[in-house]
């Protein structure tokens, strides 16, 4: 288990030394938690309204058009692995971990699990990771269920309206490497990551 406080983060992305009590807040006391499994809110209007929003769409995105949302819930395993062309910010409202891969490690289309490294993240720290740069649902640390604040160019992650020639295009702005077990897998996806299915205990 890596740190993102660490030099080996670097290739990944990079942590923002700033507080973002609004956003912590919320994501503690209002943000949905399922009973199990893992909720995904792509853009939250009361997220977006937190001055922490503003302040992130300025500094990483430029002024850009963005969306704020948050992905909580009871994840332990790798299942998928995506990537955006944009940066991604992650809150961790909670301590939560992070696996993530690198577009370097992709061969012939395929990324074999090996190559996934975890980093930890602890509650109150904002990292932003760098374009193209795998990851997927945070992870639980502690057996504590997480919450995460998730920042993007908006759209990312909206439904496609045209059928992609790539077939990793799942959705804007949405490259997806699936697992075999997982049950994106099972709905279609491109079938990308070789190996163990990555649990974190």
């Amino acid at each position: 288990m890596l740190s993102v406080t660490t030099s080996e983060f670097e290739p990944y992305g990079y942590l923002l030394n700033e507080e973002f009590p609004c956003a912590v807040n919320y994501l503690s006391t209002k943000a949905k938690m399922p009973q199990e499994g893992n909720i995904y809110v792509r853009d939250d209007i009361d997220m977006k309204s937190c001055p922490d929003a503003k302040r992130l769409q300025e500094e990483v995105f430029g002024l850009g058009q963005m969306e704020a949302g948050y992905c909580n819930g009871h994840n332990t395993k790798l299942n998928c692995l995506e990537y955006h062309a944009c940066p991604e910010v992650d809150l961790a409202a909670t301590d939560l971990i992070l696996l993530l891969a690198l577009p370097s490690d992709i061969e012939d289309g395929k990324l074999d699990s090996s190559k996934v490294k975890a980093f930890y993240v602890k509650k109150g720290q904002a990292v932003v990771l760098r374009p193209y740069v795998l990851h997927f649902s945070p992870c639980m640390a502690k057996g504590e269920p997480f919450r995460c604040g998730i920042y993007l160019f908006a759209g990312t992650n909206r439904d496609l309206t045209v059928k992609p020639a790539d077939p990793k295009l799942w959705k804007e702005n949405k490259w997806l490497f699936a697992h075999r077990e997982s049950k994106q897998a099972e709905l279609g996806a491109y079938v990308g990551i070789t190996g163990v299915n990555l649990e974190v205990k």
